[in-house]
């Protein structure tokens, strides 16, 4: 089968080479909204013309003719910027994202060089048209052909992902034990067999120099370098985090799915979860400081991003995933599948009302969790429903007994 993995590397380059990346993240941001507004209004007109691909591309070839800087920049990025904006409005008109939003300086600043035959890479640099060899830190090998790069720059720091494709053998299947996920702000993983992986989490110090630093840029007047500076500071501390965070997080999944047959987790919306609870002038909210350190607690996992990281990790490995209802879990006994909000005595104590079962909250979700999933299999790991394991075929949906399961602790 077919792999396609990213490889992330930190790159040098020179005033010039760094020069000539912010010039091409510009002139992409540019691109992007000239041919975004030109959507926007042609669909509004009496007899809107269907703007495609191509014919934005054929534009952009007149539009540099006109704007002679725009012929500095390479020409393939402003082309992917194109096709970008087209991605998005197949996001949006399939319901996956909504409409689409201008572009703003600061906000995802990179660029894509789609041609693999003007992207070359050796030891410790690449080859970017018109930038030349870039200085590159490579830290590990890459293994498969190259297919586009990405530059990017993080808080004034540059990198590059390089993204390959490369023919492996179809991974054979995991035998390991099934294991049920739970995500929590008391322990930010916890799985059902009773391991715990203690993420690093921002720690009181490092909030206070994140309070400071934005205290700053507050301060300073809007448009100044001083400003601009103290934003830049900003940004380190939070892409520092970001990176801990992620490092961390990539490891723990590794473990998890190559260690186990079946991961079952929960279907979270963190949106919804981490929503304010400020209310509007009418009606409005309470406990909002509270909720809102509950939210900065539950983002500093980042849900969102372990999940991802389990959906094509879990193929790698021969295992699968499944996503249950999140319904309850909490509330659940794994022993009695009694449910009710008063067995959960305290955030680290959970003391079923009916059986008298004494267990650790969070292993005991993650027990619930596990139950789900496999009530959803039939009880046999190897049968998971929506199987995301690679050349796997999704299977007709049985009806579910784990929501029955759960409902009779309320009769």
């Amino acid at each position: 089968m077919l792999r396609q993995q990213a490889y992330r590397f930190r790159i040098y380059p020179s005033n010039t080479q760094a020069d000539l990346f912010r010039r091409t993240i510009g002139c992409c941001r540019l691109v992007y909204n000239l041919c975004l507004d030109q959507k926007t209004l042609e669909h509004h007109r009496s007899a809107p013309r269907r703007l495609s691909y191509a014919g934005q591309c054929d534009g952009l070839t007149e539009l540099k003719r006109e704007v002679e800087w725009l012929r500095v920049v390479p020409h393939h990025p402003l082309q992917q910027a194109i096709r970008d904006l087209h991605r998005a409005f197949t996001n949006f008109f399939e319901g996956r994202a909504r409409y689409p939003s201008f572009r703003r300086k600061g906000e995802n600043e990179s660029f894509r060089y789609p041609d693999p035959k003007q992207i070359k890479l050796e030891e410790e640099r690449i080859f970017l048209p018109k930038a030349g060899w870039v200085k590159l830190v490579q830290h590990r090998p890459v293994e498969g052909d190259v297919k586009n790069a990405t530059v990017s720059m993080i808080a004034g720091d540059w990198f590059v992902s390089i993204q390959v494709e490369q023919e492996v053998a179809e991974p054979a299947l995991n035998h390991g034990p099934a294991v049920g996920v739970d995500l929590g702000v008391e322990q930010p993983i916890t799985l059902s067999d009773g391991t715990v992986f203690a993420l690093p989490r921002v720690s009181l110090h490092e909030r206070r120099r994140l309070a400071s630093a934005q205290q700053s840029v507050a301060r300073r007047r809007k448009g100044s370098k001083n400003r601009a500076k103290a934003l830049r500071r900003v940004a380190r501390l939070q892409a520092k985090f970001a990176r801990r965070r992620r490092d961390a997080a990539h490891k723990a999944t590794t473990i998890i799915a190559k260690n186990h047959g079946m991961v079952v987790v929960e279907a979270l919306k963190v949106r919804n979860m981490t929503a304010s609870a400020r209310g509007s002038a009418e009606e409005p909210g309470s406990k909002v400081s509270q909720k809102a350190g509950l939210n900065r607690s539950l983002l500093d996992i980042a849900p969102g991003k372990i999940r991802a990281m389990l959906a094509y990790k879990a193929p790698w490995h021969g295992s699968r995933l499944i996503a249950v209802d999140p319904a309850y879990t909490s509330q659940e006994c794994s022993s009695c599948r009694t449910v009710d909000a008063k067995s959960r005595i305290s955030r680290s104590q959970f003391v079923c009302t009916n059986c008298g079962l004494i267990e650790n909250a969070d292993v005991n979700a993650a027990r619930s969790i596990l139950a789900r999933g496999l009530g959803t299999t039939g009880g046999r790991p190897g049968m998971a429903c929506g199987s995301s394991r690679a050349g796997g075929r999704k299977q007709e949906v049985a009806p579910a007994k784990a929501r029955n399961s759960v409902l009779q602790g309320r009769e």
